[in-house]
């Protein structure tokens, strides 16, 4: 018993620390520990996920902001736009999977758009790792986009968190650095912090639907601040263009774990 907690909070402390150097999280790391590991299935995973997310971005978000990588007032708007799709989404699901005859069907469609949710990032990814305009690390190079161009992309990214609890990395980062002119610090930064707040309201939505295990996102989230020290001292030494690669690994790994599941399962 004692063994199985120390060990739970050992890999909250894994995911803590990679959720706050890299901005990845939610369902790109903690659905496949979630489904791997714990053996839920794809619905309990996604709302355990989204307060999971929440509570492990707490800390993170206030190491971000004494760093200063969250523009807020931005940051403010992006979660304006984000918010009410993502609260919709979560909804619908609940209310979708609380029919019988449309539960597998909502499993399945969870699923699949995790599996594209992380192959668009990828695309994305791939386009700025290796474009050399991309990885410019002085926020000052970087032109502040208009609100209006992140409108139909932050809808989109809102409805994927809210579905699927997929967000950080995978959703937020290409986005906030393509269309809201931010540069990688920043938009991991930003990407903590909104995603935060989104998945708090999507937990809600889940929790009301009696889907969350909330002993083990307690538990795991704990496990999580273990990791602080360590990660605001890579925050602060290492390289952006470093962030770049280990965050794309990060993706390309979970891509290639969901899709296995998503081809192995039905």
């Amino acid at each position: 018993m004692l063994l199985a907690l120390f060990a739970k909070l050992f890999i909250g402390a894994l995911l803590g620390l990679i959720i706050s150097t890299t901005g990845v999280g939610g369902g790109v790391l903690v659905l496949p520990v979630l489904i791997w590991l714990f053996g839920m299935d794809t619905l309990t995973a996604v709302a355990t996920a989204n307060l999971m997310s929440m509570l492990m971005k707490i800390s993170s978000t206030g190491v971000h902001f004494r760093l200063g990588n969250i523009p807020l007032k931005r940051s403010l708007i992006i979660l304006s736009v984000m918010l009410p799709s993502t609260l919709i989404a979560s909804y619908g699901i609940t209310l979708l999977a609380s029919v019988d005859a449309w539960h597998q069907y909502v499993q399945l469609s969870i699923n699949i758009l995790i599996v594209l949710a992380i192959a668009l990032s990828l695309f994305i990814f791939c386009t700025q790792l290796f474009n050399p305009v991309a990885l410019i690390s002085d926020a000052s190079t970087k032109t502040v986009a208009p609100t209006s161009r992140f409108i139909l992309p932050g809808i989109a990214a809102g409805i994927t968190i809210g579905a699927t609890g997929v967000g950080g990395g995978v959703v937020m980062l290409p986005i906030l650095t393509k269309y809201a002119g931010m540069n990688i610090k920043q938009a991991i930064g930003t990407s903590v912090f909104v995603t935060m707040l989104l998945s708090g309201a999507s937990a809600l939505a889940y929790g009301q639907g009696g889907y969350t295990d909330l002993h083990l996102a307690v538990l795991l989230s704990l496990g999580s601040i273990l990791s602080i020290p360590v990660a605001k001292y890579l925050l602060k030494n290492v390289s952006e263009h470093a962030f770049q690669l280990i965050t794309f690994i990060f993706i390309l790994c979970s891509a290639i774990t969901m899709l296995y599941r998503l081809l192995t399962s039905h």
